[in-house]
């Protein structure tokens, strides 16, 4: 896949992984489209977790050739008993209804054009679940889900992939260890990651699962 002049979208474009990614496309020569909740130049605001703020979006940009699904949101580690609904539904409105709604808004003219990049942001945690993490492993699983569904309703043309990208030194990472990221992949280093596994994208990754950290 050729990166160069392609119009692509990042949701949560404000920092850790969709902030360096959106630095390393455009270094390549994407024309990257910045998203985030709150609008500060060259960042487009946007809360994915409204769905008229998403179709306002979509309006705003206009079509893309690729849409990468980055915006998500964490909780303080804590047993599923004592987790509270509404920090459940704040999880599922973002992590996935939010990413619900960019591809209901965005994916018609991909498939219009029988032509486009569709990439959900998973995580390690979308495949094996882990105790105190129950909101954030059952939105990831979700991710996973709809994404391999969702592979096979596109029209040929359009390619739709659930990423990992891995254990990346993130705010949300620290929320989760307490501060103790020191470990894990920089941002900068899993970005570039990501776009060596773009420039091997073909129509043949349909439906595929992948990992960053093995490129």
């Amino acid at each position: 896949m050729e990166l160069a002049d392609q119009r692509v979208l990042v949701t949560g474009a404000s920092r850790g992984i969709g902030a360096a990614l959106s630095d390393a496309l455009e270094a390549e020569g994407a024309v990257v489209l910045r998203v985030a909740t709150r609008e500060q130049p060259p960042v487009l605001g946007c809360d994915v977790s409204d769905p008229g703020q998403v179709a306002r979006l979509c309006e705003r940009t206009g079509p893309v050739d690729v849409l990468i699904n980055n915006a998500g949101v964490i909780h303080e580690p804590a047993p599923l008993l004592e987790i509270p609904l509404a920090e459940w539904r704040r999880l599922f409105d973002t992590n996935v209804l939010g990413m619900v709604a960019v591809l209901q808004a965005y994916l018609p003219a991909m498939n219009e054009r029988r032509s486009g990049v569709v990439l959900n942001l998973s995580s390690t945690w979308g495949r094996v679940a882990v105790p105190h993490q129950s909101p954030y492993c059952a939105t990831k699983f979700a991710v996973e889900a709809l994404s391999s569904a969702l592979a096979q309703e596109t029209v040929p043309g359009v390619v739709v992939v659930a990423v990992n990208p891995g254990v990346v030194a993130t705010d949300m990472l620290a929320t989760c260890f307490e501060g103790a990221t020191g470990a894990a992949t920089p941002p900068e280093e899993c970005a570039a990651a990501f776009v060596r596994m773009l420039g091997r994208l073909d129509l043949s990754w349909n439906g595929r699962s992948v990992d960053v950290d093995g490129f």
